[in-house]
């Protein structure tokens, strides 16, 4: 049995979160001992199978109480004490599934029997991950698992000569998304009105501003269309302030975060990414799963998921580049059919089976090359 502990910050909201609860709901219990453990006290049962471990830091839910733990814990964390403190067991495998704060954290393990892990999700470059004091980091770790193909790149020009890196892409539950996008939703619209869709944080990286914009100037033109946009972030009041400035109250609406997107998905005529940078974008994996037509801009994994614009359309990064491509795909009904059949044929490799598998392989090999290197 290989023990392996995942260590994130929270479980809930966050697209890391989703796809490390696909991952480890389903591995094979028989063969890995898995541990979660995140910051701040969760429901985990609402995230996490039977058999899965999981721990916290802090467990308070009263408001001082969490502020005056968050400033501790950051203390620690500074001075590498949040790890023999709070986390330390006898694990195989100790994975950071995320990048910074979880990445530091787990630097500074005392475990020098584990092999150590760093998840990496975006485009360290384009996020602004950089620097002497993240290669520090990054060096006491045994491998960097990437997430595509373009974040390994990425990856690999700024701390390949500290650490090795591999790609693993995200687990989709493909079952889970078809089953839960069955809900029924009401999503109103008049006729000809294209429904869109985009989810995520809303958060500079996102560039939600820029897809607004892109909305306006399609009003300008005519175009008919209806936006919604799934997630909370701290640009909301800015980008509700957006909305009303441009006179967009009818067309675009900010729902919040929902803990079941898929009928949404399922429902839109588009889903649109206006992103600055990704690593592996869940939300266009499952977009694919529920077969939807794709715009989005030219951020990391995009090539990988959709080729080069075969199972969706991939738009420059330039001022006009969404606003050209969703103009395209609205004046081309062939374009839309085209697509529409296209994306249900590149299902098969996200399938989750595939996935869990290659990364369980991985991880069995790297615990086979410690024990032959050390003559276990």
């Amino acid at each position: 049995m290989i023990k392996v502990l995942f260590f994130i910050p929270g479980l809930s909201e966050g697209g890391a979160e989703k796809v490390l609860c696909n991952l480890v709901n389903n591995m094979d219990q028989s063969k890995f001992d898995i541990t979660v453990q995140t910051i701040e006290k969760y429901e985990h049962k609402k995230y996490l199978v039977p058999g899965i471990h999981y721990k916290s830091i802090f467990s308070s839910k009263r408001k001082l109480i969490k502020k005056i733990s968050f400033l501790w814990y950051r203390f620690c964390t500074e001075f590498k004490l949040t790890y023999p403190l709070y986390i330390k067991d006898d694990y195989d495998i100790e994975v950071a599934y995320l990048e910074c704060g979880a990445t530091k954290v787990m630097a500074a393990s005392t475990n020098k029997d584990a092999v150590k892990l760093a998840w990496v999700h975006c485009d360290l470059i384009k996020k602004g991950i950089t620097g002497k004091k993240v290669a520090s980091f990054y060096s006491k770790y045994d491998y960097a698992v990437c997430v595509s193909q373009d974040v390994k790149k990425s990856f690999d020009e700024l701390f390949g000569e500290y650490v090795p890196s591999t790609v693993l892409r995200n687990v989709i539950d493909e079952e889970e998304i078809y089953q839960k996008s069955k809900e029924k939703i009401e999503w109103k619209t008049e006729p000809k009105t294209k429904k869109f869709l985009a989810v995520g944080r809303l958060s500079e990286e996102k560039n939600f501003e820029y897809l607004i914009n892109t909305c306006a100037r399609l009003k300008s033109e005519g175009y008919l269309f209806d936006l919604k946009i799934l997630g909370d972030g701290p640009l909301h009041s800015h980008l509700q302030q957006l909305i009303d400035e441009k006179g967009l109250n009818s067309e675009v609406e900010l729902k919040g975060f929902l803990n079941n997107p898929y009928p949404w998905i399922a429902n839109a005529d588009y889903i649109l990414c206006s992103s600055k940078y990704e690593g592996m974008s869940t939300v266009i994996q499952e977009a694919l799963v529920l077969g939807k037509i794709i715009i989005t801009t030219s951020c990391a994994g995009m090539k990988e998921l959709l080729g080069e614009s075969e199972y969706g359309l991939i738009v420059d990064d330039s001022s006009d580049g969404l606003f050209n491509g969703i103009k395209r795909m609205m004046d081309d009904k062939k374009k839309e059919d085209t697509y529409c059949e296209k994306v249900k044929k590149c299902n098969e490799e996200l399938k989750k089976k595939n996935m869990v598998n290659k990364t369980q392989t991985f991880l069995e090999n790297l615990i086979s090359k410690k024990e032959e290197k050390y003559g276990r």
